[in-house]
């Protein structure tokens, strides 16, 4: 038997054969800890991912794409501390990487850091410009960190994002939408309503979109219209507080106060913290000549937005 010679002694071929063998193996097992993990990821099994990406971690601590599917998995579980630290990791480990960049982003919009979104998902879409996703975490961004940046032209900027993904795929989920709010707040609710009633041809399910319809429609005077699209709201999400809100003040500007009522009713009954609810109906009870049910509410109502106010 021929033997070669190593730093620890003489090493049969046999036993040579072996050894490289099991290399081979380890090789290929931790090869299969990132892929097994990654296939748990993608069936949804997070918790059976996560020791397996943890594994296929230890024994790459420098490999980006690891530390990416480390990052996600925890980030999936609702461990954002540490989902977010790993993938900042990932992300400074390969920067041109667009999937890296993209899930820091997703979740930081998820955990409503909006402020350190805006400058992860412009980088995201600049290297993955067909991320329509991206570009509406982007456009979010830009509205709800407004106050933070203080951007100038955060509404045009907004825009671009929304225009862009309506130009590639129009029937793009809650896009039109997104649009009607921008406009809802630059004070243009004839534009709004077009882009909610668009949002409603193609998801005619939007209870959200319908309110916010309803809303807009009251705004501009059209009480009769407004009542109509709140009542399908109501249909489609009867838990939904600001929705018989909303009703109450249709019917009470068109005089129907009975039904005016009864809404008014249902909105703090669906949420006995809504502090306008309660201010409505206190004024709805003023109206009808019932002071003591009026003051009940009036009294709620400061009480409610004494326990919000900032200390």
């Amino acid at each position: 038997m021929s033997r070669k010679w190593s730093g620890t002694g003489f090493i049969s071929d046999a036993l040579r054969t072996v050894l490289a063998a099991l290399i081979t193996l380890s090789v290929f097992a931790q090869k299969n800890f990132y892929q097994e993990a990654l296939e748990k990821y993608q069936s949804k099994q997070y918790q059976e991912a996560l020791p397996l990406a943890e594994e296929a971690l230890r024994q790459d601590r420098n490999n980006p794409a690891c530390i990416h599917l480390y990052g996600v998995t925890l980030g999936a579980l609702g461990q954002f501390y540490l989902a977010e630290d790993n993938l900042r990791k990932a992300v400074a480990l390969a920067p041109d990487q667009p999937a890296f960049t993209y899930d820091l982003g997703a979740l930081l919009h998820q955990q409503r850091k909006y402020v350190e979104a805006v400058p992860v998902l412009k980088r995201a879409v600049e290297l993955d410009p067909e991320n329509l996703t991206a570009r509406m975490m982007l456009a979010r961004s830009y509205v709800f960190s407004y106050h933070e940046l203080q951007i100038p032209n955060f509404v045009e900027l907004t825009l671009e994002q929304l225009n862009y993904i309506v130009k590639k795929n129009p029937r793009f989920p809650g896009v039109h939408h997104h649009i009607a709010l921008v406009y809802i707040n630059s004070g243009e609710p004839a534009k709004a309503v077009e882009e909610l009633n668009t949002e409603l041809r193609y998801d005619p399910a939007n209870a959200q979109a319908r309110l916010e319809l309803g809303e807009t429609l009251l705004k501009l005077n059209q009480y009769h219209k407004a009542a109509e699209e709140l009542l399908v709201a109501a249909k489609q999400a009867p838990q939904m507080a600001p929705i018989p809100f909303a009703l109450a003040k249709a019917y009470k500007a068109e005089g129907q106060t009975a039904k005016a009522l009864e809404a008014a009713r249902k909105s703090v009954e669906l949420d006995p913290q809504f502090a306008d609810g309660h201010y409505l109906l206190g004024q709805l009870y003023r109206d009808t000549n019932q002071p003591e049910l009026a003051r009940q509410q009036f009294e709620l109502f400061r009480q409610l937005k004494n326990a919000s106010a900032p200390q």
